[in-house]
């Protein structure tokens, strides 16, 4: 039992964020906005703490503002406006021009997967579910081929926890998951499989990119928000990159 000693809070967290997301998912409109904005502000927060050299109050509020307006008028000239403006501010305040562009960096790394998520919902509740089961099956299959067979680490610099067995286990595993949902949900199974591996891979990509920050900024967790899982980033770092990637290749298969 040693190897899944923390599965237990994992799971009873996983529930209540599927509770949250769920009823979101049910309602849509402006509650499942309203969830998706909450977690936005969340995972900024902790990505600016990932990010920033000294977290200072002002600059955080000024990219909550500027995140703010971007998400609920998506207007793109108004948020590149915005976010050119908190980078400058941030310049001025006495962060580097590194640190002042890596900040707007995450307002956009933020933005982009929550828009896809809103997209998504208005479009077809059935597609958000199809990706986010693939994405979290993916990690799910991760975790436990990772415990199971995992013998030999890749990417030693980025985490010593990441296995090749780890990285094969979750696409395969997103695949299978994708070609099941696909298949309940009336699409074509073969490329609802090939689709699910497709968002299994970049996932685990955005995994791969959370652990980078948190190795370069010496933390495990990204946050204590939520116990057994540590902060929101851990739980949807890999939606960052599987959501924007699903929207690029959505209207050739589905």
């Amino acid at each position: 039992m040693g190897k899944f000693s923390d599965l237990l809070p994992r799971v009873v967290v996983a529930v209540v964020l599927i509770a949250i997301l769920g009823v979101g998912l049910y309602l849509g409109g402006f509650a499942f906005r309203l969830v998706a904005y909450a977690a936005v502000l969340i995972v900024y927060y902790e990505l600016y703490r990932l990010v920033a050299f000294k977290f200072s109050v002002v600059s955080f509020l000024a990219g909550a503002v500027a995140i703010t307006v971007a998400f609920w008028t998506e207007n793109f000239a108004l948020t590149v406006l915005l976010l050119a403006v908190f980078g400058l501010a941030n310049y001025l305040m006495g962060f580097s021009v590194k640190e002042a562009f890596m900040l707007i960096s995450v307002a956009v790394f933020i933005l982009i997967p929550a828009y896809v998520a809103v997209k998504l919902r208005d479009e077809s509740v059935w597609l958000l579910i199809y990706v986010m089961t693939c994405n979290w099956s993916s990690d799910t299959f991760a975790y436990f081929s990772g415990k199971l067979f995992g013998r030999h680490r890749i990417f030693p610099q980025i985490s010593r926890g990441k296995t090749l067995e780890g990285y094969v286990g979750a696409i395969l595993g997103s695949a299978l998951v994708g070609g099941i949902v696909g298949y309940l949900l009336g699409y074509n199974v073969l490329i609802s499989t090939l689709v699910g591996a497709y968002i299994g891979l970049f996932a685990q990509i955005g995994d791969l990119v959370e652990s980078a920050l948190k190795r370069e900024k010496g933390v495990k967790d990204s946050g204590k928000l939520l116990p057994g899982h540590g902060g929101l980033l851990d739980r949807v770092d890999s939606l960052l990159l599987s959501l924007p990637a699903f929207w690029v290749v959505k209207d050739l298969f589905f």
